[in-house]
């Protein structure tokens, strides 16, 4: 603790006032940022025309720095959204994240093309992230990622 902070502290203790921390929400952009890096991370590198991999399955660093499998963490993004998407009637086509995921899992090259559609249709769900409750996006992805837990814990 710094001198100013003791000394906020020692005033609070002979006002009777108990230090307690706030609780500062995340900037809409740091949020959004948290949501979209693994897709957005993922794209620029299969957009740079090469992906990374260990042992034949394709990876990519996580936010944290881990290396992560693209497939299943691209379709779980794309089930949270496809969720998401039903829930909160957002209208998005989430067909060429679907396919990018595809191609990657059953080692089919990328295009061009897929690429500048799942860009777009990212762009879409930033849009959609944007405008939309995000109480009400975190219920439905907390919904996603407890089903997929589950689902994998049956496999």
């Amino acid at each position: 603790m710094n001198r100013a902070q003791r000394r906020q502290t020692e005033r609070n203790e002979r006002r009777g006032k108990v230090y307690t921390e706030r609780v500062v929400p995340l900037p809409a952009l740091l949020d959004e940022f948290t949501v979209f890096d693994m897709p957005q991370s993922i794209l620029d590198q299969i957009s740079h025309g090469s992906v990374d991999s260990i042992q034949g399955v394709p990876v990519f660093r996580d936010n944290a720095g881990v290396w992560t499998e693209i497939t299943p963490s691209l379709s779980g993004w794309v089930f949270t959204w496809q969720k998401l998407n039903r829930e909160l009637k957002l209208n998005l086509n989430l067909n060429p994240l679907r396919t990018i995921c595809a191609r990657l899992e059953n080692n089919v090259p990328v295009t061009r093309e897929n690429i500048k559609n799942a860009l777009a249709c990212l762009d879409d769900c930033r849009k959609a992230f944007r405008v939309s409750d995000r109480q009400k996006i975190v219920s439905v992805a907390k919904t996603a990622q407890l089903q997929i837990l589950l689902d994998s814990a049956n496999d």
